[in-house]
């Protein structure tokens, strides 16, 4: 997640919580403690949720954009913070919030309920407190320049086969129309009483094998 997209959440947050930003800050171990009221916020679980999708950006320019999603956990400390963390989880269906989220990049699509944590701190003094785990989904973005092919010509010395020409001719003695083919050269193609045959492959598919002997792609790119 880059830094803008979480200074995003850590504003969405602080304002549906009504607390002040610095009230509202990134979790650390062995961090100072604040007055409250307070909250905290701790990503992890960040993991793939499908493989990478490459979207050109120009020649030989690719962006690799991989879906993500992780866990941000949010922590309120002071009086009613079971209450403030179940507010701020409505709040982030509101329209308003949604259309910030889409333009941000960022969607918050799922929230564990929240439990209290309230108890007594150092066994002498009472604090409330509750935590709330909110799913969050974003995309991973990454320039990369593999380049690009300009040209490519294939060339092959197999020997060629084209189809023959076809001669269409007329029966003078019944006027119909005798296909042969260029390459054959005797008059096999017809009966005795004058009538014409079919000629042998009639009715059958062309097996002639064709290939490209030669191909040449020429890129111009700006």
């Amino acid at each position: 997640m880059t830094r803008e997209q979480m200074d995003f959440l850590h504003g969405i947050i602080a304002e549906l919580l009504a607390l002040p930003g610095k009230r509202v800050v990134w979790a650390h171990q062995n961090m100072p403690r604040l007055c409250r009221p307070f909250a905290t916020l701790q990503l992890f679980g960040e993991r793939y949720e499908k493989s990478e999708e490459l979207r050109p950006t120009g020649p030989g320019q690719y962006k690799v954009v991989v879906p993500m999603t992780c866990t941000l956990a949010v922590q309120y400390f002071g009086a009613d913070a079971a209450s403030h963390l179940e507010a701020m989880t409505t709040g982030l269906s509101r329209p308003t919030i949604v259309d910030r989220c889409f333009a941000a990049k960022v969607a918050v699509y799922d929230a564990e309920g929240t439990t209290d944590l309230s108890g007594l701190l150092e066994g002498q003094t009472w604090e409330e407190r509750a935590a709330v785990d909110l799913h969050v989904r974003y995309n991973s973005e990454v320039e990369d320049a593999p380049g690009y092919i300009e040209s490519v010509v294939i060339e092959s010395d197999i020997e060629k086969h084209l189809p023959q020409d076809t001669v269409i001719e007329t029966n003078t003695d019944t006027g119909e129309h005798l296909e042969a083919g260029a390459g054959d050269k005797d008059e096999a193609s017809s009966k005795s009483d004058g009538v014409s045959s079919p000629p042998a492959d009639e009715g059958k598919p062309d097996e002639t094998e064709y290939y490209i002997d030669t191909v040449q792609v020429d890129g111009i790119f700006d």
